[in-house]
């Protein structure tokens, strides 16, 4: 597996066409390649940044959250957006310019989006696109990345069934590709300065290529999520 880091000239706050620097950077794309894109760039795409105040920046903080779990230690609460436990609800000031920069509206029609582009402009079929996001995990210094949308290809690897190398039968275990692409596009990107938001990931083994809506296959409700214990008492 590869991952290929696009350079890119800054996008400027608070909407820019991020196509016109994809035209000019992207390299050839190949059928059966994952396009990971920042979830910064693609707001910026859609023009999602605005000028808040800090006592602004908190109410919306709030306001775009699906679950807010209050952190008095810290500066803003931890959030569940997006099906995804992120700090802030994803609002980000770094590379802004003086803006605020929110997470894309619809992450998911976000990647459908740019998949049709993709597929259109290089003439491919089988191409995926990943939004990603960075967000913190419990007892770990640092941000890895998490997809918070994706188009083009099936997210999850079913091993139930199977056999270990000892012939023991697989009855829960299961593999979360989407994610995994996701955390090493991150890496490549880097989370300063690097304006390497795009990322093509190359030869992810045993990808399986679809037009059809996935995120249901991926997201897990409540009754069925081994870390429920944090959370429930907020519904």
């Amino acid at each position: 597996m590869e991952c290929i880091a696009v350079k890119i000239p800054r996008l400027e706050p608070p909407q820019d066409d991020l196509r016109v620097p994809l035209r000019a950077t992207l390299p050839a794309l190949n059928e059966g390649d994952i396009v990971c894109m920042s979830s910064k760039v693609v707001a910026l795409h859609e023009g999602q940044a605005l000028r808040l105040t800090p006592d602004e920046k908190q109410v919306l903080v709030r306001a775009s959250a699906d679950i807010v779990i209050e952190r008095p230690y810290w500066g803003t609460p931890l959030t569940v957006v997006h099906n995804a436990f992120i700090g802030g609800s994803g609002l980000d000031e770094s590379n802004g310019n003086g803006y605020v920069v929110l997470l894309p509206k619809d992450p998911f029609q976000s990647a459908t989006w740019w998949h049709e582009w993709l597929c259109a402009e290089y003439n491919l079929k089988d191409v995926g696109v990943v939004i990603t996001d960075s967000r913190s995990l419990p007892l770990r210094y640092g941000a890895t990345g998490v997809a918070i949308g994706w188009a083009g290809f099936e997210p999850l690897i079913d091993h139930i069934g199977e056999e270990d190398i000892f012939g023991r039968e697989f009855k829960y275990e299961r593999s979360n590709i989407v994610d995994g692409i996701a955390a090493a596009a991150t890496v490549a990107m880097g989370e300063t300065n690097e304006c390497q938001p795009v990322v093509i990931v190359r030869n992810v083994p045993k990808m399986v290529f679809t037009d059809r809506d996935t995120k249901a296959d991926i997201f897990c409700p409540p009754e069925d999520d081994t870390f429920r214990v944090l959370y429930e008492d907020k519904f």
